[in-house]
């Protein structure tokens, strides 16, 4: 028996994703929504409220964009949560980086990912297996598209509504939290197609992520698997600017995420510096693309 818990803010998206997971959950289900459309609520606020109102043991906090394409998923993800596994979801990292950063690193030794997103212009599918023989990959931090936990778990750990007030890095934040005193996986048995406009790493992501960086209690880097290198961090770093490079920045906060960070204390850096400054800025990528 699952808690299904959704933060809607487009009805159509809602509407299917309702019908979705009737058709394939499998078991025994609740279904909690927040309608955010006025209110615009951060998402800790009202996955924390939906969740106080759980009548099931286990917590599906899940994106109204997502479809679930494996049939009783439900039943998955109560077998995964009766094992050593505490919290799973379909994306995250072995390692989170004491840069600032998200859940992906870029190394195939630490990404883990099972799911399909379907964008405007193509479909991508990621999957990304290190061990590739395991059903279950033990990870640090999730990305937030779907996340599942007991109830017990999420009443111990909570998400930040005090210090994350809008849509970013809640799941980072949660996950790790989490990892600090369970264990948290990813499962490759679960099938996802993300309806993606795109992910937004603009200017309010990077706002969000320097601050929370800079408040985190969490002593970063974090992982199970090795301690830190000064090697690993400068490349998940190099990973950051580079995915960044294409996105709308205003320049003042690209000078705030290199100043906040020192980032030109680091050599190997520079070139990766001066793409994320001019890429976006010059229409370098017009021209990377016309030359592809």
């Amino acid at each position: 028996m699952i808690t299904v818990i959704v933060c809607s803010v487009r009805p159509s998206d809602l509407e299917q994703f309702k019908i979705n997971l009737q058709d394939t959950i499998g078991v025994e289900y609740q279904l909690l929504i927040h309608d955010n459309r006025v209110a615009k609520r951060g998402l800790c606020s009202v996955y924390n409220e939906l969740a106080g109102m759980a009548a099931y043991g286990i917590l599906c906090f899940a994106h109204e964009d997502i479809l679930f394409k494996t049939n009783s998923w439900g039943r998955k993800i109560e077998e995964s949560l009766q094992s050593e596994f505490s919290v799973v979801g379909v994306a995250g990292s072995k390692y989170k980086s004491g840069f600032f950063s998200g859940w992906y690193t870029g190394n195939k030794e630490f990404d883990c990912a099972n799911i399909l997103h379907r964008l405007p212009e193509k479909d991508e599918k990621i999957h990304l297996n290190p061990s590739n023989n395991s059903t279950l990959e033990e990870v640090v931090c999730l990305d937030g598209v779907f996340v599942c936990c007991k109830k017990a778990v999420w009443q111990n750990v909570l998400f930040d509504e005090v210090n994350l007030k809008a849509f970013h890095f809640y799941d980072i934040d949660f996950s790790l939290r989490c990892s600090e005193r369970y264990r948290v996986a990813v499962s490759y048995e679960i099938d996802i197609m993300h309806i993606t406009r795109g992910g937004d790493f603009g200017d309010r992501w990077i706002e969000v992520a320097i601050d929370y960086h800079d408040k985190t209690k969490i002593s970063l880097p974090v992982t199970k698997l090795k301690k830190a290198s000064h090697h690993t961090e400068i490349e998940i770093a190099k990973t950051t600017l580079d995915m960044l490079k294409s996105q709308k920045i205003s320049v003042g906060n690209k000078l705030r995420w290199i100043k906040t960070q020192r980032l030109y204390k680091y050599s190997a850096l520079y070139y990766s510096m001066l793409k994320f400054l001019f890429y976006k800025p010059l229409g370098l990528k017009a021209i990377h693309n016309l030359f592809k």
